[in-house]
């Protein structure tokens, strides 16, 4: 492999150091304000009063901006239809929902200002659930529809047929920065945020449009985030108009930083989803029909959510063909907080019915769940329901290999044996395949650009529309550019993510963000190649030349030898001979089409495969489990950077662990979020991970993946996760045959209600 595809991630250094600067780190301007959010302590109602008369007793206070203070248009919707105020003049629709910010001198000042302020709700019955949404036909939009074949047929043909509904709940993005953005006017009316957020275009054209400016005044800076997930998409852009009101109210600089309860309460989170699905299979374990019907709980405005719920019908056949079938979406409105995009994106939602239909299948037809998930994997030349080509299907390739890799015919016999032998514990083995599409389903999306320079004494400069948020996608980049102009990486800085240098940037999300970020940066680096080339070809009067190694030499160099100069004297003589040394690159995914009417068309560019086992070990007396066992095989095509892409591995895996076994988030009667923090919300943690975890990348050229041959690894992975669940329903169905109803997630108070056959009292 090329040594700079080995090279290791640009910030690991500063990350392991704590040198890394987040927002609010940096040497923060003179004369900065403190914001603070008043929020509503109410899902639902009509604001009668905003009482500020206690504030202009409190030293430090300065401020107290409401709705009335906003100069253009109170609408933070980003292009979805919807009517989100930035801040309701007239009605609260969330619990949490910001109504108020307070400015003062310090932050200490801000938080208790904003506790003196009353806010007066007349309180209106909210809605909450997913069955109050539907009982009251509240939905964003019609339901969305994909079809194929005639289903019914394909149930009347079936031997076997499942009919359950399992329901997956809210998942917090426990990013470690939470929301933020600092806010500086400067001259000319123009203001500059600082802004944790993985879309500086929304950032920036929202925040124009509340305060009645052009984007032209508006910049937005990242250097990088502490984490996001999905969770900064589309959320962040709440905080950053915030902060820029309070910095154009007050015309001083402004920070707005969330505490961790305020962030949990008032943002939204992974939909939650009830399925109810239906499978028809022949004795042999074919599918012969399947029918998913999704509901989304989207929250108090639309946000991602109809986008997200396409993603999980996209998703609903997963990695099998399916003859006849029947997908229908339904986009809930809810008093929740509007929830958003999390990695995964609606996919982990959809696939969880046909997994959990193929498993009771399996044991209803004694077949062994690896097996029947063979079985049905697409084949070549197989279509989805939506009429894709699935290019390269090697779903059974992969489940193969997983097999191959742990023994799994011997692993099934020694946990049989470990259940014989032991009474209070069981084992159990959960095995899921993975295919999943890449690309943004709104096709505009699909689109990026960079911009590279190249000093005069050989250094490069940087700029693309990514946002580094840990995900090292600056690293790629800087390897991309790299390898294309034949230097180290280190001589080349990348800038933070910034409106100025690179316009119109698509969200770093729907794992695309090296994908489009990348090509964009190597299409920059080949016009500035090109230019340096034919100035040295000219020089030299040789048409062979190429750049390799941070010298020049002769495209047949190591017959030859022939060394001409290194790139840092080429780029002088460029520079001295008037050559462009900087260059813009421009990159949209081709072929991307989607009819979402009628549910069909190409919404991804190709599909990234995988495999996962997961091994459990339950205490039957308490529900208790510990993972012992996680074997994955990825496929990562030609990996731009392999350890990389190993560590998204495990770490998506990991979020999926806990979507599916631990992360819950109850709400009371009002919507109150009631697990705010880290002591209330249990998340994956060291102890949780077991010794025994191996993945296994699958570096085979694919004809169909991105820049430089590479394949998206961000969310993908994530669907391993839900093996573990699997697996648990493994050790259910081990003691407790006839019971088909494990909760999700599966806490291990579920488990033992599952085991003890009293699911239904949870």
């Amino acid at each position: 492999m090329d040594k700079v595809k080995e090279s290791k991630h640009l910030s690991g250094k500063l990350h392991v150091c704590g040198t890394s600067r987040f927002i609010g780190e940096e040497n923060l301007p003179q004369g900065m304000l403190y914001a603070h959010v008043v929020t509503s302590n109410v899902a639902h109602g009509e604001i009668v009063l905003i009482d500020d008369s206690e504030l202009e007793m409190i030293s430090g206070f300065r401020y107290l901006i409401t709705a009335r203070d906003i100069p253009g248009k109170n609408n933070i919707a980003h292009g979805n239809g919807d009517n989100q105020p930035l801040l309701p003049d007239k009605l609260v629709k969330y619990y949490g929902q910001p109504v108020a910010i307070v400015l003062a001198d310090d932050a200490w000042t801000a938080e208790y200002a904003a506790g003196k302020v009353k806010v007066e709700i007349k309180e209106l019955k909210p809605i909450l659930s997913i069955e109050e949404a539907v009982e009251a036909s509240e939905y964003y939009i019609n339901p969305r529809r994909i079809e194929r074949g005639d289903p019914d047929k394909g149930f009347a043909e079936a031997d076997l047929i499942i009919e359950k509904t399992i329901e997956t709940g809210a998942q917090e993005h426990f990013y470690l920065e939470t929301q933020r953005c600092l806010a500086i006017p400067e001259d000319n009316g123009c203001f500059t945020l600082y802004s944790s957020t993985q879309s500086t275009s929304e950032t920036q054209e929202v925040t124009a449009h509340v305060l009645g400016l052009t984007s032209n005044k508006i910049t937005v800076d990242v250097k990088r985030l502490g984490g996001a997930f999905g969770g900064k998409e589309s959320q962040a852009t709440l905080w950053g108009a915030l902060s820029a009101l309070g910095a154009y109210v007050s015309k001083k600089p402004v920070l707005l930083q969330l505490r961790r309860p305020t962030d949990m309460q008032s943002t939204g989170k992974r939909h939650p989803f009830k399925n109810k699905f239906k499978l028809g299979v022949k004795s042999d374990g074919r599918i012969t029909a399947f029918e998913n019907i999704l509901y989304s709980n989207g929250g108090a405005y639309t946000d991602l959510s109809i986008a997200i719920l396409e993603r999980g019908l996209y998703h609903s056949d997963h990695a099998y063909y399916i003859p006849n079938s029947t997908f229908v979406g339904y986009p809930c409105r809810t008093n929740l907080p509007p929830n958003t995009a999390f990695r995964g994106f609606g996919a982990p939602q959809g696939i969880m019915s046909i997994e959990y239909a193929l498993d009771i299948a399996s044991r209803k037809l004694g077949i062994d769940p690896l097996e029947i998930r063979r079985i049905n994997c697409y084949k070549e030349n197989q279509t989805t329901p939506y009429g894709m080509d699935v290019f390269e299907p090697v779903g059974a390739e992969m489940l193969s290999l997983l097999s191959e890799n742990v023994d799994y015919i011997a692993l099934r016999e020694q946990v049989d044996r470990f259940n014989e032998v032991n009474k209070h514990k069981k084992q159990g083995i959960g095995v899921i395949p993975g295919k999943f599409g890449i690309s943004f389903t709104a096709g505009f999306l699909n689109q990026g650009s960079s911009l590279v320079w190249i000093y005069a004494d050989g250094t490069i400069s940087v700029s693309h529309g990514g946002i580094e948020m840990g995900q090292q996608v600056n690293t790629k980049v800087c390897q991309v550019v790299a390898e294309t102009l034949g230097v180290n990486m280190d001589r080349i800085r990348i800038e933070s993510a910034n409106t100025k240098r690179v316009g119109n940037a698509s969200p770093t999300a729907a794992s695309t963000g090296s994908d489009i970020n990348g090509y964009a940066a190597r299409n920059a680096a080949l016009k500035l190649k090109e230019r340096l080339l034919l100035i040295a070809e000219s020089y030299w009067k040789d048409n062979g030349l190429v750049i390799k190694h941070e010298i020049v030499i002769d495209k047949d160099f190591f017959v030859s030898g022939d060394i001409k100069v290194p790139f840092s004297d080429l780029v002088h003589y460029a520079y001295f001979n008037c050559v462009d040394l900087g260059a813009h690159g421009y990159y949209h995914t081709p072929g991307i089409e989607f009819d979402h009417e009628k549910g069909k068309g190409r919404p991804f560019a190709y599909f990234v495969y995988g495999a996962a086992l997961s091994l459990v070990e339950v205490d039957l007396y308490t529900g208790e489990y510990s993972l012992k066992k996680v074997s994955i095989v990825h496929d990562n095509s030609s990996p731009i950077n392999a350890e990389i892409d190993k560590g998204q591995i495990y770490g998506a895996f990991t979020q999926g662990y806990g979507l599916c076994t631990m992360e819950e988030l109850p709400y009371d009667k009002k919507g109150r979020y009631l697990a705010v923090n880290p002591s209330t919300y249990k998340i994956p943690c060291i102890k949780d991970i077991p010794d025994d975890f191996n993945v296994d990348m699958v570096t085979v050229e694919r004809e169909h993946a991105s820049v430089m041959g590479s394949k998206a690894v961000g969310e993908p992975p994530l669907i391993y996760g839900l093996s573990v669940w699997l697996a648990l329903f493994d050790v259910v169905k081990k003691c407790n045959p006839d019971y088909d109803d494990l909760k999700f997630p599966a806490t291990p108070e579920a488990v033992l209600m599952a085991i003890s056959n009293e699911g239904d009292n949870l």
